[in-house]
């Protein structure tokens, strides 16, 4: 095909096409008369169709492996977080999460689940430990990687009905001859010092190639004791939790500690009457993960036109997590079922029957063991055939297998800490009492859990041309997907039976086929306009199928100027989780929503005791364990699946424009549009919380008994369990604008400069909960509508540089607590290659030692880690030796 010529397109091509095209294909590039030239075509993401473009009708920002290493960072979960499009930030590990070895990237905000993970453009196996909602980046090994290719808008029509807020396409080193060692250290100021290593080989011959990679990463974990100084410092008041291990007693008359209670470890005095648990004393706030893995790339040549190519990684993760003490916060009658005591217990001082807020501390801190594994293997062929006037063609076979085992010690049976309590045979209020310590063994519990996901699957297709309008050839692409699902998350069974107290035991065990079949064609309706048709009908077995149609458009008015537009639908179906997973539990703030409105905390019992306080003019008065008009304390949820749910709908359209006028210059500008409705997920907690006192079906609220304040007022008891239901029914809008620019600038004596920049700026966010009025959530507190990062580098002989700076717009929802200024960090890093054919590079990230912003607003440890790290100024060394 002949193409007009670009200097800077042609230079991008030969460099992609030489890493991505299979062993025994060459790059053609034959000069022709004029200014034409001869290009091979490549396929690059959010297409199927090869063009000689890279710069087509979708929005696709390429990290090469060199942006890779300039960033700096251990991982390439830590490197994705950083991305401008990550708009509000991911999940990373962290020890206070059920899940906390997973890592994330969520494009636009909208959510992990709406961001489609590829490997060489297949889906990667989403975790077992995410319910298969969402892939765990933190299982891809950084050195296997040779570039990242974003797409910043939907694909459904192209990759599958869920690709919504974008694709994240991982292409892996492949082709490779040679052998090299890379060693890494880095210590930053904050947490402990992080390692890195890895292997890779290849070789090659003329029928083929096979790339070997080991990776090896290790990150011990990280205290909340080690920035108590620093949050303390920023103002924050250091919490404590009602959950004591000298019990808190609650009854009708208030609530009340021993007399000595903050003689105890770690339990610190609140009030004259109460004390309550330093449980940041003893938790860790990131979990540590060592991780190690195996990539195997390989093709061979069967025939002449007929190749096999496998692909095989298998990741390891191993990562402790530590937590405080187990609050008891189930008796043995299911979660948010608290301990009691008869007023004649031996061990009760109050002479009265109540309810404990108590910690079980004799066993020590609740340790999470967990390991992480994928198997994600795909072998296939491909070729080429003289049908339909020569086509390219590709089918493969894939497995892929996501777990996690995780083993958490120190939790406990909470119907045999009764039955002891009940016996007069344990102390609640004493843990220094022999009873407590010669009880541990016998009330202790281990918990079991086991996640699996596991795919297999085969697709293919083929690709040819349909015809020529004028010199102008239509492209045309059609093919299939089959895979079958099946998830499962097994407990052990007193978790499973809600018998453990200081942890959320579920379950789910599900099962699902699924086929697809799609198209796309390229149409080149004139000289300068070409028309991208695609379709895709994706079909579940248990939720039914949806066809999702795609349209684009790619003007080229000027060799230098390309216009470019795309609307598309899509939807989701719910996760095998959504329907099938079994109640859990979970402590959650009930946090406030002016669409509701609600002011946040436990709304009916707030009310009861704010009129009672005006009318007694008493208004110190507050009985309550958690006090319900405190929005930032929390609760305990039973989160709740819905087999009834229906799958999600979508629309996304965007537009944009990318100027290239010469060859060193390149800027693009594109708008982005996405609808999503009948969204799967939970209505605001604060509204749950009304809705279970209303008696609304499905939601529900157990309270404990009737408070009786001094005159006789009765108050609703405290709030002990919440029902949080999953249903469809919200919708959110995600609008923006992306900004580019490339540019290289080249001496004769002093070497070359590169600029780059990436800014991504939220229009709007707008989100309508079930039940609930629009919430306007751009620019607002934990949503800035602006990220950006500037890199400067520098290269000369032997010498390189880089220097880059990431900014995290301000967000702002009114208050002092929600009010967080814009935040700008600076990476410096210097490399330098050696007559032993090594490079030795030296680096800091965050060179001026920014921290996050803390917030009373924010749950301990009050700042916000999905968009913010707290490690500091970071330092870090990498050594490479080739061979």
């Amino acid at each position: 095909m002949n193409c007009k010529s670009n200097k800077l397109r042609d230079a991008v091509v030969i460099a992609l096409a030489a890493s991505v095209l299979p062993a025994g294909t060459a790059l053609a590039q034959e000069a022709q008369s004029g200014n034409a030239t001869n290009l091979d075509r490549i396929e690059v993401t959010g297409s199927r169709i090869k063009r000689t473009d890279v710069e087509g009708p979708n929005p696709v920002t390429v990290v090469t492996r060199q942006d890779i290493q300039a960033a700096g960072e251990i991982s390439v979960a830590d490197f994705l977080r950083n991305n401008v499009y990550n708009s509000f930030g991911s999940a990373r590990e962290s020890s206070g999460s059920a899940t906390g070895s997973q890592a994330t990237i969520s494009m636009r905000g909208l959510g992990s689940a709406y961001t489609l993970v590829l490997l060489d453009g297949r889906r990667i196996t989403p975790s077992g430990a995410l319910a298969g909602g969402a892939a765990n980046i933190n299982m891809i090994p950084t050195s296997a990687i040779e570039r990242i290719e974003i797409l910043r808008e939907g694909a459904g029509a192209v990759y599958g009905s869920d690709a919504i807020g974008g694709v994240v396409n991982i292409i892996t080193r492949k082709d490779y001859e040679g052998a090299s060692i890379q060693l890494g250290y880095e210590s930053p100021k904050v947490g402990p010092a992080g390692t890195t290593g890895s292997a890779s080989a290849g070789i090659s011959s003329d029928r083929g190639n096979i790339t070997f990679v080991l990776d090896h990463q290790d990150r011990e974990m990280m205290y909340n004791r080690e920035i108590k100084d620093i949050v303390t410092g920023a103002g924050i008041a250091w919490p404590t939790s009602a959950y004591n291990s000298s019990a808190t007693f609650s009854n009708a008359n208030g609530t009340r500690s021993v007399a000595n209670c903050d003689t105890f470890e770690n339990s610190i005095r609140t009030s004259p009457t109460t004390c309550g648990f330093d449980h940041g004393a003893t938790s860790a706030n990131e979990a540590s993960l060592r991780r190690n893995a195996l990539l195997v790339n390989g093709n061979y040549n069967i025939t002449d036109n007929t190749t096999m190519f496998f692909r095989g990684l298998t990741s390891e993760t191993k990562s402790l997590g530590v937590y405080a003490s187990a609050p008891v916060d189930n008796n043995g009658n299911g979660p948010g079922k608290l301990p009691t005591i008869a007023a004649n217990n031996p061990f009760n001082p109050f002479g009265e029957a109540g309810t404990l807020y108590y910690r079980f501390t004799p066993l020590g801190t609740r340790d999470s063991h967990r390991k992480d594994t994928l198997r994600d293997y795909t072998l296939g062929l491909r070729g080429t055939t003289e049908l339909f006037g020569g086509a390219d063609w590709e089918v493969a076979a894939n497995y892929g297998n996501s777990s996690q085992s995780s083993v958490g010690l120190n939790y406990g049976i909470g119907s045999t800490l009764q039955a002891l309590i009940d016996s007069g045979q344990f102390n609640p209020f004493d843990p220094t009492h022999p009873s407590v310590a010669a009880s541990a063994g016998k009330i202790g519990h281990t918990v079991y859990v086991e996640s699996v996901n596991k795919t297999k699957g085969i697709d293919g297709n083929i690709s040819f041309d349909l015809f020529k309008i004028g010199d102008r050839t239509a492209g045309f692409v059609t093919g299939f997907e089959y895979r079958k699902d099946a998830l499962s998350q097994l407990y052990d069974a007193q978790s499973a039976a809600g018998n453990v107290f200081g942890s959320a035991g579920a379950g789910t065990n599900g099962d699902r086929s699924y086929g697809a079949v799609y198209f796309e064609t390229l149409l080149p309706v004139l000289d300068s306009l070409n028309v991208t048709l695609a379709g895709r009908y994706d079909d579940y077995s248990d939720v039914g199928g949806k066809f999702s149609p795609r349209v684009s458009l790619e003007f080229r008015p000027l060799d230098s100027l390309l216009v470019r537009g795309s609307w598309g639908k899509g939807f989701r179906a719910p996760t095998l989780s959504d329907l099938h997973n079994a109640p859990s539990s979970t402590n959650l703030a009930s946090e406030p929503d002016a669409t509701i409105p609600h002011a946040g905390g436990d709304e009916l019992a707030c009310q009861a005791l704010a009129a009672y306080r005006a009318a007694s003019g008493n208004t110190s008065y507050q009985p309550y364990p958690v006090n319900p008009c405190n929005s930032g304390l929390q609760y305990t949820w039973l989160q709740l699946s819905n087999k009834n749910l229906k799958p999600e709908e979508s629309t996304n359209w965007g537009l944009g424009v990318v100027w290239s006028p010469n060859d060193a210059l390149s800027v693009a500008l594109d708008y982005y549009d996405i609808e999503i409705t009948n969204i799967i997920g939970t209505i605001p907690r604060a509204l749950a919380f009304r809705y279970g006192d209303q008696g609304v079906p499905l939601y529900g609220v157990d309270r404990g008994p009737a408070i009786t304040a001094p005159g006789g007022t009765v108050l609703p008891g405290p709030a002990q369990l919440i029902r949080l239901p999953t249903d469809n029914g919200a919708m959110q809008t995600s609008r923006g604008l992306d900004f580019e620019a490339n540019y290289r600038y080249d001496t004769t004596s002093i070497g070359a400069f590169t600029t780059k920049l990436a800014w991504s700026h939220t229009l709007e966010f707008d989100f309508t909960p079930v039940g609930a009025g629009t919430q306007e959530r751009a620019g607002k507190f934990r949503y800035p509508k602006d990220r950006a990062q500037l890199g400067l580098g520098w290269n000369s002989g032997d010498w390189s540089a880089n220097v880059i700076g990431n900014y995290i717009g301000k967000h702002d929802s009114g208050t002092r607590a929600t009010n967080f200024s814009a935040q700008t960090t600076v990476d410096v890093q210097a490399s330098v290659a050696t007559p032993w054919n090594a490079r030795i590079t030296l680096g800091v990230r965050n060179v001026a030692n920014k921290m996050p912003q803390f917030s009373t607003a924010i749950g301990f440890p009050n700042y916000i880690n999905t968009i913010y790290n707290i490690w500091g100024r970071t330092p870090y060394l990498r050594y490479e030796q080739n061979f």
